[in-house]
């Protein structure tokens, strides 16, 4: 093959990947067809996401909006295609012409651009929102929560249960009751982020009759082992169990409500469906438990240079489980707002993130941050600049059809993208000031005692260099989507960046609580015994 064919195939990909899409979508592709998944327009259920009219929909950065807000109407309407009978070959004389207007049009948007400056300047401007003020205040609000975990959840965590006093003892039983009722509102209320409120009329109350039962059998069987004296507020491994499958129970039994609830849309597939919504969920959980079971425990018996090397090449692990969470999302498209999908999957990238983070601040040397942080900076900027470029291959993987170059770029997923954009810069950025805080305050409480000036400000420090270098290379990644690929994630971000603020907070809260207890021992193995005396929380 000479190079000029291949000069000329690689401009075609390039060109498919970066021309409008509201110029080259056909909605009536067969693969976007709604009958071909057995949708009846005519024979609405009033479930579907687009059953009421919808606000604006954003998926370009640069185009005209009298153009795009026309793309999704209610699913009430009709598309209406008319046809001259008396002229049956119209088009003849236009097919000439008609590759020469098709890629002058899909070109169009980039006459909308302004300058590389202004992009440039605007790119640093929502790129310093996104990773380093909203990160900031959702890393704080999980510091927040962790701190007063440690005096609560896990006061004389480093006792023997029978040397904790009983007053104590009921504290953390009490504290732990508070905390488990978010963890059993978590997925309600990502359910109400996820669907617009007159999708769920009806099911709603099942689901959180469904939490608050199963939560009362697990504040039953905790009381009743503190009562009885049978663990001393602190289960071992094999007394959680009963407690980890009452949660799975209430999260599936909430699940398969929803799923029953829109199985009209499922058209009979509602195993696919079942399975499309909890795939980001499970790859979490395999994640976590890779990590904790194989890399934590690889990562201690490692030297200095050892240590680097996993830091820096871990979250590579996770790359694989998040394409196929993306796949799934986008499955989902009569039964999800394109503009509320990405809520599926905010869970599972903030603890990939956590996860993996959390070794990155364990290092030495600002050097190694700062060296690990650039690396990481560039990977995720080819990651994020390469998204639709990789879910495509995958995308023809799974389904093991071809499909032309571009033709994976639509509106819904065009959307999707923007939020994944925006999320993976968020969450990436907000797990540095989590883990950099969690290790300052496991010094604080159970090391040292009294309040470590020295230690705020070193890792401050160090969390202040791994957010810049963050903040640079998410400025660079927000550059080339938009300029080069088109892509809403500023546009989106301007108009939407408080409800991705809320769902962030919202979902901080009860990842805070449940990652606490599974970091303590991470954390306690790089100190000596922990020194923190058995006392009143906050005394």
């Amino acid at each position: 093959m000479s190079s000029r064919t291949l000069l000329e195939m690689f401009g075609h990909i390039v060109f498919s990947f970066t021309r409008g899409v509201a110029e080259h979508y056909n909605p009536d592709e067969p693969e976007f067809t709604p009958e071909l998944f057995g949708y009846d327009a005519f024979e609405r259920t009033g479930r579907e996401w687009n059953f009421f009219p919808v606000d604006e929909m954003i998926y370009q950065e640069y185009s005209d909006r009298q153009d795009t807000t026309l793309d999704y109407l209610a699913a009430s309407g009709f598309r209406i295609r008319m046809n001259d009978a008396c002229l049956p070959n119209e088009n003849e004389g236009m097919q000439e012409n008609k590759p020469l207007v098709e890629a002058d049009t899909a070109m169009a948007w980039k006459r909308l651009r302004p300058s590389a400056l202004a992009t440039v300047c605007k790119s640093l401007y929502i790129g310093a929102s996104i990773s380093i003020f909203a990160a900031t205040t959702t890393g704080v609000l999980y510091s927040l929560l962790t701190y007063v975990s440690y005096h609560t959840l896990f006061n004389c965590e480093y006792r023997p249960g029978e040397s904790i006093p009983v007053k104590i003892q009921w504290i953390r039983t009490i504290s732990t009751l508070i905390a488990i009722i978010f963890l059993y509102m978590w997925f309600l209320m990502n359910m109400l982020f996820l669907f617009r409120p007159y999708q769920l009329s009806g099911v709603k109350r099942r689901c959180a009759l469904v939490a608050f039962f199963l939560f009362c059998l697990d504040a039953l069987y905790r009381l009743a082992f503190q009562i009885f004296q049978i663990s001393h507020s602190k289960l071992s491994k094999l007394q959680t169990l009963p407690l980890k499958a009452i949660f799975l129970i209430s999260a599936i039994w909430q699940l398969y409500f929803i799923v029953n609830h829109f199985r009209a849309l499922a058209n009979g597939r509602r195993v696919y469906l079942f399975l499309k919504m909890i795939m980001p969920t499970c790859f979490s959980l395999v994640i976590g438990i890779f990590t904790t079971t194989f890399i934590y425990l690889w990562y201690d018996n490692e030297n200095e240079k050892g240590k680097y090397m996993i830091a820096l090449f871990s979250p590579l692990a996770g790359v694989i489980f998040k394409v196929i969470s993306r796949i799934c999302v986008q499955g989902l498209w009569n039964v999800t707002h394109p503009g509320y999908s990405y809520v599926l999957l905010v869970p599972s990238y903030f603890f990939t993130a956590i996860t993996f983070r959390i070794l990155q601040a364990d290092l030495d040397s600002l050097k190694s941050i700062a060296t690990v942080g650039i690396i990481h900076g560039s990977a995720e900027v080819i990651e994020r600049s390469a998204i639709v470029f990789i879910d495509h291959i995958c995308h023809r993987i799974w389904k093991r059809s071809s499909v032309p170059w571009g033709h994976f770029r639509t509106p819904r997923r065009e959307r999707l993208m923007a939020d994944i954009v925006i999320i993976s810069m968020l969450y990436e950025a907000a797990a540095i000031v989590c883990v950099n805080m969690v290790w300052f305050l496991y010094q604080w409480v159970y090391i040292k005692g009294d309040f470590p000036l020295h230690l705020l400000v070193e890792y401050a420090l160090r969390a202040s260099v791994a957010l810049v270098i963050e903040w640079f290379f998410s400025s660079v990644s927000l550059t080339i989507v938009t300029r080069y690929q088109n892509m809403a994630a500023m546009a989106v971000w301007r108009k939407r960046w408080k409800r991705h603020i809320i769902v962030a907070l919202a979902n901080t809260v009860p990842l805070a609580l449940w990652t606490s207890k599974y970091l303590l021992p991470i954390i306690s193995q790089r100190f000596d015994d922990p020194k923190q005396s058995c006392k009143m929380p906050f005394t």
